[in-house]
């Protein structure tokens, strides 16, 4: 495989991954507050704060609400807009045109022009949430393409380690976010026993209520929040799957060659293996301290693998 397709797969892989969690965290993060039992969390200020933290945009002096939804949205000059990494997967996926299924493509073009066709007064007036979901509908048609249509050799691992290493990071960029809403919410002098909606939220955001309410039979919480979405191996949501995806499909890349120290193998192993292991009672009073080494690793790795596999 030519490193150039390589790169395009593995990129588009990632975008799209992106794409998907922008968007459910805006729809998520904006409408919840309809519903929010703590009255800081009503307001509109603090909601959008929430979606600008989320997407890695610190200054919104001057933003008013339409601003701030245009700008994480509609975008094309923000980078990091959903439309720009609905585009920059477009463009990746013509780039290895002929590695991917005639369906991956149609779904992928159908998916662009849907979302570049999208009436801009409408996003910003009543069509937020009819945008965002149809961003996660055609986000989950392009997958199961992914899954269903493509041979599941090198090529195909390359767009999976890719969406992998991107769900990791946004894993974690999201419970980043939820943590800094919680710290602002506690700083009103709001019990930090009466917090189950924004657990509740946390989880809603990564498609993993259900689950965890299946898992623990309980009203959520800290712990057993963050506990779920970093260690458990069996939440496809989690930062210890992506992990193990991670390793899983660079192994099927690399063949399983030699994991020396200096090798990716090894430094993607080392970090698998300290997810495994780890005790959450370890890491509660240091969450961040955590995520920030984990994400620091994954993009050491994800800089090593451009290197390895991907540069042209």
């Amino acid at each position: 495989m030519l490193s150039r397709v390589a790169n395009n797969l593995y990129w588009m892989g990632r975008y799209i991954e992106r794409a998907e969690h922008f968007a459910r965290y805006s729809k998520q993060i904006y409408f919840s507050s309809l519903d929010a039992p703590i009255l800081k969390t009503y307001d509109r200020n603090f909601i959008l704060d929430s979606m600008l933290y989320m997407a890695g945009i610190f200054d919104m002096e001057g933003m008013e609400e339409k601003d701030v939804l245009f700008k994480i949205g509609l975008d094309t000059s923000n980078t990091n807009s959903i439309i720009s990494n609905i585009t920059f997967a477009r463009e990746n996926a013509r780039g290895a045109r002929n590695a991917i299924s005639t369906e991956l493509w149609e779904a992928i073009n159908k998916y662009y022009h849907l979302a570049t066709g999208y009436p801009q007064d409408i996003y910003l007036t009543t069509g937020l949430y009819d945008f965002n979901q149809m961003i996660l509908d055609q986000t989950s048609i392009v997958s199961s393409k992914i899954y269903g249509t493509l041979l599941h050799d090198g090529e195909w691992a390359i767009i999976l380690l890719g969406m992998h290493i991107e769900r990791a990071l946004q894993i974690i960029r999201i419970i980043n976010s939820k943590l800094h809403d919680i710290y602002k919410i506690e700083q009103t002098g709001h019990p930090v026993n009466e917090m189950s909606f924004e657990w509740t939220t946390l989880l809603r955001c990564v498609e993993s209520f259900d689950m965890n309410r299946k898992f623990y039979k309980t009203i959520p919480d800290r712990e057993q929040v963050l506990e779920f979405l970093m260690l458990n191996p069996h939440c496809p949501r989690s930062i210890a799957y992506s992990l193990n995806g991670i390793r899983r499909y660079e192994a099927k890349i690399s063949r399983n060659e030699n994991q020396q120290s200096n090798t990716i193998n090894f430094k993607i192993g080392k970090l698998y293996e300290q997810y495994r292991y780890l005790s959450f009672d370890e890491y509660k009073d240091d969450i961040y301290g955590l995520l920030n080494y984990t994400q620091e690793r994954i993009i050491e790795i994800g800089a090593e693998l451009e290197k390895k596999y991907l540069s042209f």
